[in-house]
């Protein structure tokens, strides 16, 4: 299931790991590309393998952001990972940067293979060119989710960071998402002290058909998570839908309005998401 939250923290700061489990994101992800400095690319490479394999390592909750796998650095990266022995058999979600086309992913995927590894990959679109084959990259093996990279993709497109300028590519990530089977998750808001503002930004994309956000900062978990999961009320009249449908031929009337197929499936997700999360 697409997680509604993803906190990063920086690939070097190993001991802000706790800090972002106890956030209560659905996951975490530590970064070593934009957040590490070229000159502490080595130092971070060395802490994400000392947190991959910390007693309290938590396989189903992590994400590890690897450089671009055409780089020098994305290529020791994978390497690093390649000589962890306590990985083997188990899953592994890769976040992979500025990919402009599937081949990059079908790269990190064998050589995690050859290693005994089972890939998780979110590949992020946040080029022209990675946009131009998006839905590529969202149907390719073992994609788990596709992010969308505003920030990088603004200044790739040389566009400005606010929503009517990143509107196309933001709707045609969750197109290709939808191709694909997979969920599209949003960038980061990256105002950390307003919250009013992040709450807007949040529905919004909600409303496009992202299923999450990405977070920079605790703080925004709560308000993520809560506005990408159905309401009380929502899972209420969920559950009345489907079970009226269970005895219905086809289209039936629920509180005067009419149900048909599309509002029996729409119906049939919001029941699916709340069993799973125990609602």
């Amino acid at each position: 299931m697409t997680p509604r939250c993803i906190l990063f923290f920086p690939g070097t700061r190993p001991d802000m790991y706790a800090k972002a489990i106890a956030s209560g994101a659905d996951q975490v992800c530590m970064d070593l590309e934009d957040a590490v400095a070229p000159g502490a690319k080595q130092e971070a490479r060395a802490s994400a393998m000392s947190v991959l394999q910390a007693p309290d390592f938590d396989p189903e909750r992590f994400i590890l952001r690897i450089n671009n796998p055409a780089t020098p650095e994305g290529d020791r990266d994978l390497a690093a990972l390649g000589e962890l022995a306590t990985l083997r058999g188990s899953p592994l979600t890769l976040m992979i940067p500025k990919l402009d086309a599937p081949e990059g992913l079908d790269q990190v995927r064998s050589r995690i293979h050859d290693r005994g590894m089972t890939p998780r990959l979110i590949p992020i679109v946040e080029t022209a060119r990675g946009l131009a084959c998006v839905e590529a990259l969202a149907a390719a093996d073992s994609v788990a989710a596709i992010l969308f990279g505003g920030l990088d993709l603004s200044v790739d497109l040389g566009t400005a960071l606010d929503w009517d300028a990143l509107l196309y590519a933001r709707s045609r990530t969750v197109h290709a998402a939808r191709l694909g089977g997979v969920g599209a998750i949003d960038m980061p808001f990256f105002d950390i002290s307003d919250h009013a503002g992040l709450s807007d930004d949040a529905a919004r994309v909600r409303r496009l058909g992202f299923k999450g956000k990405t977070a920079i900062h605790p703080s925004h978990v709560s308000a993520i998570q809560e506005i990408f999961s159905p309401s009380e009320d929502e899972v209420t009249q969920a559950r009345r839908v489907t079970e009226a449908a269970r005895d219905s031929k086809g289209v039936f009337m629920l509180d005067d309005v009419m149900v048909d197929r599309p509002g029996i499936v729409a119906a049939e997700r919001i029941v699916a998401w709340a069993d799973a999360h125990e609602r």
